[in-house]
């Protein structure tokens, strides 16, 4: 008759979670804390507008009700603003400072600081209140990456671990951001760990749809850009927008020159971060008094374009003030994000294309699906990630009937302006990314805490350790705290029959003392080819003395070795 502990075993032993399943549950939880933080973080930029003007919402509308000096003042005190909470966050202590969240995955720690992040965000608060041209999505992933990353310190994980959870925080991030979760995940798989592989594909999804649940309780869920009712024809329509993606290819180096020239301009000056923030909004502003449209990330804007017709001189006059506006904004240093003033480029793009075409083909290429396509095209162009744009346009419109000349016009686009320019808009602003250290030993992914047993322990206590930690294995250690094998739950649960032997120190015949293990200075090729050897999850980590000092795990070894081949 089988016991009542032997059947909590084999039931333990069916049900137990998988490390897989752990990372998944992991994943959600990061999702739900990334997408709280990042709706506290748009709350509070809409009190900070509130405060400053009474009334919140559309920035152009803001700009629209104040008097021509007002449009400068406000971005000019907000870069101010802006710059002492930069430089407040660059004084920090230096494990206190942490890093951006793409650097923090493709650097190896996957460590943000809290008050950094904290102060950064506070910072984009400043800017993106006061009207500077650029967006709110880049300060909002970082704080809900930043939750991964807390996750991952707090369970102590190896380095590829804490990197995936930060890498989880960012897609949820960008879910919240655009209700856009499929995006999102791509986003992060493309553009951050450059790769598709599930063991990174599958958390990301996981956290972005948990993150876009949680936004949809907490507001109804709309498309971000709101789509007119059109009718788009078949074959020639598709492949006069695809022919978008090749002027999109052309003009999407162009446009990152131009951010760069930002840069390097603000660069040469020997100023503090306060005074160059300053004046930053102090040309932004100016350049408001001759448009209103110039603030903010130019969300609104793309709107009324979808919505009505405009003048195609009002059109480039908006796109020029516009881009001049990001670029000094950029240059200047504010923290904030470059992709929704992207996607403005490319709308204002596609509309012009747009209004073009209909002069040689009338009635064919309705204005609304040009911008939709021109806003996909340039944004493949410039993140070097089709895939993404694709999936990010779709999601943010809901407008099936340009899917096909959306995906056409985007691998277009990114096809031309890689042979243009090599580096994309996200290295151009990270470029020491490009250089990632590689880990080289077993004690870079080590995990700490494994399931240990000592000789002489009753069977009793080694019952309880299968049953509270659920492995397969439980390691072994002398009188001396030192490695000397293992002992298999296949082996343990037939010999755990009678209540009598719950007392007695469990037999020797159930250690395995030719259990695999691995030095803590051992190469990561030693790991493999150990794990090559061994079908399970875990190996035992030693040191020189023979001591336990951790484990580590083969979903681990994977995923940093992906990295390792995607840099």
């Amino acid at each position: 008759m089988i016991s009542w502990a032997r059947l909590r075993l084999n039931v333990w032993r069916r049900k137990r979670p998988l490390e897989w399943q752990r990372t998944l549950a992991m994943s959600a939880c990061i999702g739900v804390l990334g997408a709280l933080s990042t709706i506290g973080f748009r709350e509070l930029i809409l009190l900070a507008e509130r405060c400053a003007y009474g009334a919140s919402g559309s920035l152009v509308g803001i700009a629209r009700s104040l008097t021509w000096w007002q449009r400068i003042l406000a971005p000019t005190v907000g870069g101010v603003l802006a710059g002492l909470l930069l430089t407040w966050a660059r004084r920090q202590p230096e494990q206190e400072k942490g890093s951006d969240y793409m650097e923090a995955v493709a650097l190896g720690s996957g460590h943000l600081g809290v008050r950094a992040s904290m102060l950064r965000a506070l910072s984009a608060t400043a800017t993106v209140a006061s009207g500077g041209a650029i967006g709110r999505e880049g300060p909002m992933v970082q704080l809900a990456a930043l939750c991964g990353s807390l996750l991952g310190r707090w369970q102590q994980l190896p380095v590829p671990r804490r990197r995936l959870y930060v890498a989880c925080g960012a897609a949820a991030g960008i879910a919240t951001a655009y209700n856009a979760p499929i995006a999102g995940a791509m986003f992060v798989a493309e553009i951050v760990l450059r790769s598709l592989a599930i063991e990174s594909l599958g958390p990301l999804i996981v956290a972005a749809v948990a993150a876009n649940t949680v936004v949809g309780q907490w507001s109804d869920y709309a498309p971000v850009y709101h789509m007119p009712a059109f009718k788009l024809g078949h074959g020639a329509p598709t492949l006069i927008l695809a022919a978008l993606g090749v002027i999109a290819g052309f003009l999407a180096p162009c446009y990152l020159a131009v951010l760069d020239m930002g840069r390097k301009l603000f660069d040469r000056w020997d100023g503090q971060a306060w005074q160059k923030l300053a004046a930053g909004g102090l040309l932004a502003g100016s350049l408001s008094v001759l448009h209103p449209g110039v603030w903010g990330n130019g969300y609104s804007v793309v709107n009324l374009i979808l919505q009505g017709p405009w003048l195609w001189q009002a059109l480039l006059a908006i796109l020029l003030l516009k881009l001049l506006a990001v670029a000094a904004t950029v240059g200047s240093g504010a923290v904030g994000g470059i992709f929704t003033p992207t996607l403005f480029t490319g709308a204002v793009i596609g509309a012009l294309f747009g209004m073009a075409a209909e002069t040689f083909w009338p009635g064919q290429i309705p204005i609304p699906s040009a911008v939709v396509v021109g806003m996909g095209a340039f944004l493949a162009a410039c993140t070097h990630a089709p895939l993404m744009s694709i999936l990010m346009l779709f999601e943010m419109t809901e407008s099936y009937s340009v899917v096909a000349p959306l995906m056409a016009a985007c691998v277009l686009g990114y096809s031309v302006s890689r042979l243009l320019r090599e580096r994309s808009i996200y290295a151009s602003a990270n470029g020491h990314r490009l250089h990632a250290p590689v880990l080289t030993m077993a004690s870079d992914l080590l995990r700490y805490d494994p399931p240990a047993i000592r000789i002489g322990q009753t069977m009793q206590e080694l019952e309880q350790v299968f049953l509270q930690r659920r492995w397969q294995h439980v390691y072994v250690l002398d009188e001396s705290e030192k490695f000397v094998g293992a002992i298999s739950l296949h082996d343990f649960s037939p010999m755990r029959t009678a209540a009598s032997d719950a007392v007695l120190p469990w037999p020797l015949v159930l250690l395995r003392a030719d259990y695999p293990y691995v030095q803590d200075t051992a190469p990561m090729w030693q790991v493999l080819e150990a794990f090559a050897r061994h079908p399970g999850e875990r190996l035992p980590v030693l040191t020189a003395d023979g001591l336990l000092s951790g484990y580590v795990t083969k979903t681990d070894l994977v995923l940093m070795f992906k990295k390792s081949t995607a840099e």
